[in-house]
């Protein structure tokens, strides 16, 4: 179990959680972008060498603090120390093994973790979060992960296209980034309208899915057709090494869409020009095999847990009975 403590003003309260349930909040807040944000996605050293790692605080902390924890894979989140903004001042955690390694530096609007010499024991995901003073919650960041190698970062190698079907009122953009290292990136979509202003794609706009396996991340949005022949579609892909920008070619009304023969903003390792074939026949029969994939997995784990609720009903029913006479 892990155990949360609230402000001092709450003092005659505690709030006790199980892991799962504070990872999956966790992931939540980050995915919300609330107060607390984390721009470094991973940080790649090598061991004896000094880390950071940076939070900005948009919001107000209850008590001005900022709390830093530590998620080793495979155990559980575990907090480091909590730092007071605007100063050098922080408390470690007594209980975190490893907590006399770290110091932290509070600034006006962000707070800094720091490792001065780091071990390959301190690989992990570093998470900064503070108690909301309005909802007296704990929020979290979305973390930065902490890689020790003496591998060096590689770039992403990104694919962009687009794709749709003459009988479709939809388009289908795509944004490949494969081959890096670390293997993390962050892929967002941006639009841009007819006076040159960008903006994040407003989700209401238009579906947005993401699949990740390793050594790369794939993220596709559905757009009305309509909107990609007004606007111009970007893929951003940030990583450690840099973000880049991917324009996704404007539609045109007169563009044919029965084939379509897009091809990568990247050079191969020959510094040839890559071009990717793709049809629209193999585009939606990947996508309903996958699709077919999801729900299949949904319902083989809804059985499961039905089963499992089952049998702990039945498990209690027969303890309730005793011991026959």
């Amino acid at each position: 179990m892990c155990s949360f403590s609230f402000p001092k003003f709450l003092s005659t309260y505690s709030l006790n959680m199980d892991c799962d349930i504070i990872i999956f909040s966790l992931f939540l807040v980050a995915a919300s972008g609330q107060r607390l944000q984390q721009d470094q996605i991973t940080k790649t050293k090598s061991e004896k060498n000094s880390v950071s790692f940076s939070c900005k605080v948009t919001g107000v902390c209850w008590g001005n603090t900022v709390h830093w924890y530590q998620k080793v894979e495979g155990k559980p989140i575990t907090r480091i120390l909590y730092n007071v903004l605007n100063s050098n001042s922080f408390t470690r955690d007594t209980t975190h093994p490893q907590a006399a390694y770290f110091s932290a530096v509070g600034k006006s609007d962000s707070s800094e973790l720091k490792i001065p010499s780091v071990k390959n024991s301190n690989s992990a995901t570093y998470y900064c979060a503070c108690w909301d003073s309005s909802t007296v919650r704990l929020q979290f960041g979305s973390g930065t992960t902490l890689y020790v190698t003496d591998n060096t970062v590689q770039k992403p190698k990104v694919t962009v296209y687009s794709a749709s079907n003459p009988e479709s009122n939809v388009n289908t953009l795509l944004c490949l980034a494969r081959d890096m290292f670390p293997d993390l990136v962050r892929i967002s979509w941006k639009i841009e309208d007819a006076n040159g202003g960008r903006m994040e794609v407003p989700k209401a706009e238009g579906e947005q899915l993401v699949q990740r396996k390793e050594g790369q991340t794939t993220s596709m949005i559905i757009i009305d057709k309509e909107k990609t022949y007004r606007n111009k579609y970007i893929c951003s892909v940030g990583h450690e090494w840099d973000v880049q920008h991917f324009d996704i070619p404007k539609a045109t009304e007169d563009t044919p869409t029965t084939k379509s023969t897009p091809t990568c903003p990247f050079k191969n390792d020959t510094q040839e020009p890559l071009t990717l074939q793709f049809t629209e026949d193999s585009f939606q029969s990947t996508c309903s095999l996958y699709l077919a994939s999801v729900v299949y997995t949904v319902m083989i784990l809804k059985s499961m847990v039905y089963c499992c609720g089952l049998s702990l009903l039945l498990h209690h029913r027969i303890l309730g009975r005793g011991p026959s006479t």
